[in-house]
């Protein structure tokens, strides 16, 4: 009788057992990584579409509650300033008149507020709002704004925004 068969606590320990093992392992560790890798890209896709969507909505939104903001007593309405029309609303501050303009410069929505009574405005002194390619406003009546804002992607944004006040009231 052979020796193995005399001894049952004695156990066959064949390659085989423990290349399967490692293997089992191997595959369970790369079907991890690619569950995460998967998961990490599809994370990545939605934050962007997310971000290029609020980029979409803030230009539009900003301008909006700026022209809301400001709507009172006729103050707002666009000017011919650094060679483009800029939307102004104008403020009385301690009885001082002040002008807010919203306008575009080398590349940026830009805002500035500045006295009423400056007879020189520099657009780069203003606040940079974000990046955009073009920003045009047009006063299609007198309590009717269009406004088309070019995003830095290309994207073309149009608004209709009315006017709910006017001067004197």
């Amino acid at each position: 009788m052979d020796q193995t068969t005399l001894n049952p606590n004695k156990k066959d320990k064949h390659m085989i057992d423990s290349v399967f093992v490692i293997c089992l392992m191997l595959l369970f560790v790369l079907c991890a990584l690619a569950v995460i890798a998967i998961g990490a890209t599809i994370y990545q896709k939605n934050v962007s579409s997310m971000a290029n969507n609020n980029s979409h909505r803030i230009a539009s939104a900003y301008i909006t509650e700026k022209i809301r903001q400001s709507d009172i007593n006729g103050s707002v309405g666009t000017k011919d300033l650094f060679g483009e029309k800029v939307l102004v609303m104008s403020k009385e501050i301690n009885g001082e008149s002040y002008n807010t303009y919203i306008y575009d410069f080398d590349g940026k929505l830009m805002e500035l507020m500045a006295r009423d009574d400056l007879n020189v405005i520099y657009p780069q002194s203003g606040q940079k709002i974000m990046e955009v390619k073009s920003f045009d406003i047009e006063e299609v009546s007198s309590k009717l704004f269009k406004i088309e804002v070019v995003l830095e992607d290309g994207t073309e944004d149009f608004l209709y925004i009315s006017k709910r006040s006017t001067e004197g009231n």
